[in-house]
């Protein structure tokens, strides 16, 4: 058997995508930075959050907001969540079925164990709460990502691990449904920003504790990379250079008898063909 092998079902181990000392470190680093000012990645997130309860138009008794950062006050600046709005850390493991909200914002991308964490928080919901999150999205930083890989294999032949892979927004809907969550419901805003230094890219990184954590990251100190970098992504030696972002948003219910059940195959009134006939007779 393979030294890299479970010795008791004879299958691989897990892969670890994620260093957890590294992030750790880099989740405190994040905190100090949000004592000065709150991340604008956040603040647009948490704008967005606001419209979406609205929209749900349900008052909330017990709320949870899951994740290495305390954003209660930002949100509840914004929004009367809960009469109780409770927080966990990343690292805890919360006592289930005792919410009707869930709220998770820049974090799941982030899992080593993303399905785990799914289902988690899904039994912390009781039934028909509403679990609601947000994450960085693929389209996040296309063009750095691009540029870094085109650095690396000029330099050393391949691309080395840079920049943390993300989630896209078909495999966000597929984790609302392994988790057992229903009427499930995925979206994005993509946006991009232009960035005059890329150190300032940098720092939104640093300011949510996204900077490279990735197992296998390079050794070799970001700073040394700077200036091949800008002069690849500036359009022109006086333009700021475009970078992409996309925010995942995932919004799933606990089942409950009350909500709204597909039909099941067969017991349609009407036939497809019908269907079709009568849009096309109008």
């Amino acid at each position: 058997m393979s030294a890299t092998q479970d010795q008791t079902h004879g299958k691989a181990p897990p892969t670890v995508l994620f260093d957890e000392q590294a992030q750790a470190l880099r989740v405190d680093r994040a905190k100090r930075r949000q004592q000065r000012a709150t991340p604008f990645l956040l603040e647009r997130a948490i704008d967005d959050l606001s419209e979406r309860l609205q929209d749900v138009n349900r008052t909330f008794s017990r709320a949870c907001l899951i994740g290495p950062f305390d954003w209660r006050d930002q949100i509840l600046d914004r929004l009367p969540v809960a009469k109780r709005f409770a927080q966990f850390d990343y690292r805890e493991t919360p006592g289930g079925d005792a919410y009707d909200l869930v709220i998770s914002l820049f974090h799941i991308q982030s899992l080593n164990t993303v399905g785990g964490w799914m289902q988690a928080a899904r039994a912390m919901l009781i039934p028909d709460g509403l679990f609601l999150a947000c994450l960085i999205g693929g389209i996040s930083l296309t063009e750095l990502r691009q540029t870094l890989y085109a650095i690396d294999t000029d330099r050393i032949g391949s691309p080395t691990p840079r920049i943390h892979p993300m989630i896209e927004v078909r495999a966000a809907a597929q984790l609302l449904g392994h988790a057992g969550l229903a009427i499930p419901v995925t979206d994005s805003d993509r946006f991009a920003v232009h960035y005059r230094q890329i150190e300032t890219l940098a720092g939104d990184l640093r300011d949510l504790g996204l900077s490279n954590a990735l197992t296998d990251r390079s050794a070799e100190p970001a700073p040394r990379l700077i200036t091949d970098i800008e002069a690849r992504l500036r359009p022109a030696p006086d333009r700021p250079m475009p970078i992409s972002w996309e925010i995942v948003w995932m919004t799933g219910w606990a089942p409950h008898d009350s909500q709204q059940k597909p039909l099941k195959p067969g017991s349609a009134k009407i036939g497809l063909n019908e269907a079709l006939k009568s849009i096309r007779d109008r």
